[in-house]
């Protein structure tokens, strides 16, 4: 996957960069040109520790001009990537339900996912498939030509 500044921050806000993604993530990092040290050093670790990763985090995020955002922002940029790829790779809709739940739960019941957060309750209260596809489908294209979240 490209380094995409606004997914890492987000998934860095979650706790969902898991310490032995880092080297992987530096490594786009540096192909995306983002040089320097720590990223360089990190793009080198084999199976880095959580206490490494911890080390390096903050020189990282200043090396790629990252910012600490708040859970629910990262929830929704999360919530529209997805939305995103679930549209890009021709997915099932109703398969994503519970994934936007779990981010909208995580998010504290943002009211900036809140609709994608309810799909699963959504669908499963309409009783038809079909129907109960096009409408998750309709909310995730809605929700997917949205402007990037902040």
């Amino acid at each position: 996957m490209p380094f995409n500044r606004y997914i890492i921050e987000a998934k860095l806000a979650l706790g969902a960069l898991h310490p032995e993604e880092f080297p992987a993530v530096a490594m786009d990092a540096l192909e995306a040109g983002f040089d320097g040290p720590v990223t360089r050093r990190t793009a080198i670790l084999v199976m880095p520790s959580g206490w490494e990763v911890d080390q390096l985090k903050e020189s990282l995020m200043a090396e790629w001009g990252l910012h600490e955002i708040e859970k629910g922002v990262a929830c929704a940029r999360l919530a529209q990537e997805l939305a995103r790829e679930i549209l890009r790779e021709g997915k099932d809709p109703l398969l994503s339900t519970r994934a936007f739940e779990r981010l909208w739960i995580d998010s504290g019941y943002s009211r900036n996912i809140q609709e994608l957060g309810t799909l699963v309750d959504d669908a499963y209260i309409m009783g038809d498939e079909k129907a109960a596809r096009e409408m998750v489908r309709q909310c995730i294209v809605d929700f997917a030509e949205q402007p990037d979240m902040p």
